[in-house]
C-alpha cells in the first residue's frame, strides 16, 4: 500500500511512519520540517519537504506517488502558538485540510484526517462524543481556540466531502505522549514535566486529561488505514484514565526526583477532558497502556 503521511517528521507522524515501514506499507513523508526533522524519520521513507498550504507541492508529490491513503497529521499545534500565531494556526491547518481532501479525491485515495478533543471547545459534559457540542469562548477575550475551531472545522469540511463521495475517516487522538515528543515551551505536558526543573503546574492542577500512550493510537490508526465501511465515521483515540494535571505532576516528580511549583493557569484551558469510547465498537480499539507503565518507558 501507498501512503502518504504529512507532518510525518514529527511526534505521531514518525511513530505512525516506522509502523507503516514495518508491516511493508510504501511511505512518503510530507513534511515543512517546522516542528518535525529528519532525524526523526526512518530512512526506509521518501521524504519531500514542502508547505501543506501549497496546492503546488502537493501536486508535486501526489502527481509522483499516487497515494492510496493519505493520513494528515500536519497542522501548527502548541498552546502558546494557539495565542501568538492564530492567523498562522488557522491557516495552515483549515487550508492545509482543503488540499488533502482535494488530492483524495483526485487520486480516489482515503484519507485519514487528524481531528482533536480540542475541536469540542471547553465543553464541560463528558466524556466527549460524537454528539457533543463544540463551545468555544468569545474570540476577544483570547485565541486559544485558534487551533480547536481549525479542527472543527476541519470536521465539517471532511463531513462535507464525505457526502460527494470522498471516503474520509477521522480520528482524534487524546493527548498522546511517549518517545520523541517535544517538551520545548511549544510542546506537550508530559515531555514538558519531563524535562523541566522545577515542574510547573499551570493553575490549581485540577484540570483532568486522558493522556494515551502513542503506541495504543498507533494500533487505532492502522485501523483505520486498512479497515472498509468506515466512511463518514470519527473515532476518539484516548484513554479512559482520567488523571489532573497535579497527579500527572506528583507522578513524573516522584520519577524524576524534582519539585513542583504553581504557575498562572492558561486562558482558554479545558477543566476537563474524558473520551466516550461507545464509537469504536466498529474498530474494537482501546488504549491498553497504564500511565505509569508509559511514564516508566520515558525515564
Amino acid at each position: 500500500m501507498r501512503v502518504l503521511v504529512t507532518g510525518g517528521a514529527g511526534f505521531l507522524g514518525s511513530h505512525l511512519t516506522d509502523a507503516l515501514l514495518g508491516r511493508g506499507d510504501e511511505v512518503v513523508v510530507f513534511d515543512d520540517l517546522s516542528r518535525g526533522s529528519v532525524e526523526q524519520i526512518d530512512n526506509r521513507a521518501k521524504f519531500e519537504q514542502g508547505d501543506v498550504r501549497l496546492e503546488s507541492d502537493w501536486e508535486r508529490i501526489c502527481s509522483d506517488f499516487v497515494p492510496d491513503v493519505i493520513h494528515h497529521l500536519a497542522a501548527v499545534n502548541g498552546t502558546r502558538r494557539f495565542h501568538n500565531e492564530a492567523d498562522l494556526v488557522v491557516d495552515v491547518n483549515i487550508n492545509g485540510t482543503r488540499n488533502a481532501l482535494a488530492m483524495a479525491k483526485r487520486f480516489a485515495a482515503r484519507l485519514v484526517f487528524y481531528s482533536s478533543p480540542e475541536s469540542f471547545g471547553e465543553q464541560e459534559s463528558m466524556p466527549l462524543s460524537n454528539d457533543s457540542n463544540s463551545l468555544f469562548t468569545p474570540a476577544h477575550l483570547h485565541q486559544r481556540h485558534s487551533y480547536g475551531s481549525s479542527k472543527h472545522i476541519g470536521e465539517l469540511l471532511c463531513q462535507f466531502e464525505v457526502r460527494k463521495g470522498v471516503d474520509v475517516r477521522i480520528a482524534r487522538p487524546f493527548n498522546a505522549y511517549g518517545p520523541r515528543l517535544h517538551g520545548n515551551a511549544d510542546g506537550q505536558v508530559v515531555a514538558m514535566m519531563m524535562q523541566a526543573n522545577p515542574i510547573v503546574v499551570h493553575g490549581n492542577g485540577q484540570q483532568t486529561r486522558s493522556l494515551t500512550w502513542v503506541g495504543d493510537i498507533i494500533d487505532g490508526l492502522l485501523i483505520l488505514t486498512d479497515k472498509d465501511e468506515l466512511n463518514g465515521q470519527a473515532f476518539n483515540l484516548g484513554s479512559t484514565e482520567e488523571v489532573t494535571m497535579l497527579e500527572l505532576a506528583q507522578l513524573i516528580s516522584n520519577l524524576r526526583g524534582v519539585e513542583i511549583v504553581f504557575g498562572e493557569p492558561n486562558l482558554g484551558d479545558s477543566k476537563r477532558r474524558l473520551p466516550d469510547l461507545s464509537m469504536n465498537e466498529s474498530i474494537s480499539w482501546k488504549a491498553t497502556t497504564p500511565l505509569q507503565e508509559g511514564l516508566a518507558q520515558l525515564r
